[in-house]
């Protein structure tokens, strides 16, 4: 009988630590960026949030970005929406979509381990998640760099 809960309790242990490991990736530092990519004189507006956290509205001109970092939540429960905008000839030109959402596992698909270009990655060893502001829509990163229409624009 000794044995048999040794047993059991190595083999408790094991998955234990096996879980825990596959798990770390969720464990990581997540940094944002939101880029304004939408010409000269074009101001977007941004404000993001999450269950806990209202990070406020930004204003982000051409050629900027708005960024911000969080450790994921162990629960795979973390979720910022973002509701953008900016004015095209007087019309009002918004989304409101999520921006990071960790249940979903295509997010990774938007998110790159490592960057020169983005310094708060490079920097703490955080994976940079970069969401474009662009005329026809929210693009988020690739894995080479190149970026990829996620959301559409509503147009008022």
């Amino acid at each position: 009988m000794a044995i048999r809960n040794k047993i059991s309790f190595v083999l408790i242990l094991m998955v234990v630590s096996l879980w825990s490991c596959s798990s770390l990736e969720f464990m990581n530092k997540q940094h944002i960026y939101i880029e304004n990519g939408l010409g000269p004189s074009n101001v977007l507006t941004v404000h993001c949030k999450s269950k806990d956290i209202d990070l406020g509205e930004r204003n982000v001109n051409y050629q900027q970005s708005y960024e911000w970092s969080f450790m994921e939540h162990f629960f795979y429960s973390t979720v910022f929406w973002c509701r953008i905008w900016w004015y095209d000839h007087h019309r009002l030109v918004w989304v409101h979509n999520d921006m990071w959402d960790s249940a979903n596992r295509e997010q990774f698909e938007g998110c790159i381990d490592d960057s020169t270009k983005y310094k708060g990655c490079k920097l703490d060893g955080a994976r940079c998640c970069v969401r474009r502001a662009q005329w026809d829509g929210i693009y988020f990163i690739q894995w080479k760099g190149a970026f990829k229409k996620i959301y559409n624009w509503r147009r008022e």
